[in-house]
């Protein structure tokens, strides 16, 4: 159950689409389908880094599925500050899912998204050495990554070529937010 509501869901608009493919990345044409049933641009797999699993269709061509999105923003809780929750923002969702569908496709088999980090309570995004005192991550609109299978130098291009809203490039994940367009940056000793 998600005990807390950053804002409503419900007036948020949806931007859906792939932007033209950057470096040496094939995208699929759009509306193409994924071949496998746990990745694909309306669901998404994915593991939180407490160890809960999900693989979830949030998104039925039209609008977000209330439910998943629910059961979505459960997995992106902060665990580690007693469970608490907001709703994602899930054009978070179609971001990480056009990332995961496309690197999926890359490699010729489905890689799963292991979150680093979601929501993040003020509390404990105050304790994270390097954390954006105004974190995405408060507000439910940021995550942390990995993608099996794929160093965080090529998630980082995907993104990119996607055209995500805000996308850090660090040594060990990615982060991607849904703040405001063309935020681009690199963790320390690293470089875009």
């Amino acid at each position: 159950m998600v005990k807390k509501m950053a804002y409503d869901l419900t007036r948020r608009g949806l931007v859906f689409g792939i932007v033209a493919a950057l470096g040496s990345y094939a995208l699929p044409k759009a509306g193409e389908a994924s071949p496998w049933s746990e990745v694909g641009y309306d669901r998404l797999w994915i593991r939180n880094s407490k160890g809960e699993e999900l693989t979830i269709r949030h998104w039925d061509g039209r609008r977000y599925d209330p439910q998943a999105v629910k059961m979505l923003s459960w997995l992106w809780r902060d665990w580690k500050d007693g469970d608490a929750a907001v709703y994602i923002d899930p054009m978070l969702f179609t971001f990480l899912a056009n990332i995961q569908t496309n690197l999926s496709m890359n490699a010729g088999a489905p890689c799963r998204i292991d979150m680093n980090s979601g929501f993040r309570t003020e509390r404990r995004n105050a304790t994270i050495e390097g954390a954006a005192r105004n974190s995405y991550h408060c507000i439910g609109r940021a995550s942390d990554f990995n993608l099996r299978s794929f160093p965080p130098t090529d998630v980082y291009r995907m993104a990119s070529a996607l055209n995500v809203s805000g996308l850090g490039r660090y040594r060990n994940f990615t982060h991607v937010d849904t703040g405001q367009t063309g935020r681009r940056w690199a963790g320390r000793g690293m470089s875009l």
